[in-house]
């Protein structure tokens, strides 16, 4: 059994889409945020469970948990259900915790992924509230007492530390919630695959060609043309006019990273081909952000072009990431990758 697993299938991508659209967030910033609250509010429910009286207490917990809720998410989602969700998982996690590592929990969400503290409470609320239900029907069903349920805990240590999101724990310490994972590996942020793939070749060079325009453009000058004739300075009242061309290395960046992304999830079949797909599902992710860099650049009318192609490509993309990460077991690995990736391209096609 795989704890993280079985709730990310639980918060699958219809869900966050739901959540995302009831505190106003786009679908890979909400995403990213509840794959990362998962894991650290599973671990740090393994350290309570540790403490003396802690296994007991939080059985008494889950005794009183809805475990109803799990198969009916969607129409809890939205209103006065969805507040009521988000307030008991506070209530039982800061029960259990104290409130200084809820609040810890929620800032850290809210440093991770950018969002306010408000929101980033409220999906910590609705994450511990899936996380808790789920728990208590695990353990009615397996018949475990606080004793084996805490022995479940200790036993997804590493199930807990694999799905971690690079760079989260960073933000998490000093706050003792993931104390009990000690020196469990972390998923490490992975390297740079070397370019083999058709690819992945040209990738890098059409990256640096892509800062060359940048460079240039930046400075005035036409790429197209050279000259030895030393520059004349402007008068000082005049400004240099804002660049309205869209070099073609971005969009082509951009729909070669999309491309990437779509033809490696297709390849995805169960968690082993997740796992071997991280590497080049990563490069695509770098340059999705390369280009998000660039666009940042460019003027309202230069970004018209990108959005456009980027608009056109997501239905596809999403579909495909929806498809790979109901595999069970998939959207454990790949969702800390693929939902900043949406988030990212979410905001480019609304440029």
């Amino acid at each position: 059994m795989n704890l993280v697993s079985t709730i990310m299938q639980l918060l699958g991508p219809v869900i966050i889409n739901r959540i995302a659209g009831s505190l106003g967030l786009n679908q890979g910033i909400a995403g990213k945020a509840l794959a990362a609250a998962v894991p650290a509010i599973l671990a740090a429910l393994t350290g309570a469970a540790s403490r003396s009286a802690g296994a007991n207490q939080l059985s008494d917990t889950l005794a009183r948990q809805d475990t109803s809720i799990l198969g009916n998410l969607t129409n809890l989602l939205g209103g006065s259900d969805q507040t009521a969700l988000v307030d008991k998982g506070t209530d039982a996690l800061s029960s259990l915790l104290g409130g200084g590592a809820t609040n810890a929990l929620s800032a850290a969400l809210a440093r991770f992924t950018g969002i306010d503290t408000s929101k980033s409470r409220s999906l910590a609320g609705l994450a511990s509230s899936v996380v808790l239900s789920q728990l208590a029907q695990t353990q009615r069903s397996s018949g475990l007492d606080a004793n084996g349920l805490a022995s479940l805990l200790k036993s997804q240590k590493s199930n807990v530390a694999a799905a971690m999101p690079p760079g989260f724990a960073n933000l998490l310490d000093g706050s003792g919630l993931l104390d009990s994972l000690g020196d469990t590996p972390m998923r490490p942020v992975a390297a740079a695959p070397e370019p083999s793939s058709t690819i992945g070749k040209w990738l890098l060079p059409l990256a640096l060609a892509l800062l060359g325009v940048y460079v240039l453009s930046s400075y005035g000058c036409n790429p197209s043309t050279h000259t030895t004739t030393p520059a004349v300075e402007p008068p000082s009242s005049t400004t240099a006019p804002e660049s309205t061309t869209t070099p073609t290395d971005v969009v082509g960046l951009a729909s070669a990273a999309i491309s990437a992304l779509n033809s490696t999830l297709g390849g995805v079949t169960d968690e082993a081909s997740a796992q071997a797909a991280l590497p080049t599902l990563e490069q695509a992710a770098s340059q999705i952000d390369s280009v998000k860099t660039a666009a940042a650049h460019l003027s309202s009318e230069a970004k018209a072009p990108l959005a456009k192609v980027i608009a056109d490509a997501l239905p596809g993309l999403t579909a495909a990431i929806e498809k790979a990460t109901g595999i069970p077991g998939v959207a454990t690995i790949l969702n800390p990758v693929l939902q900043p990736v949406l988030a990212n391209l979410d905001t480019l096609a609304k440029t």
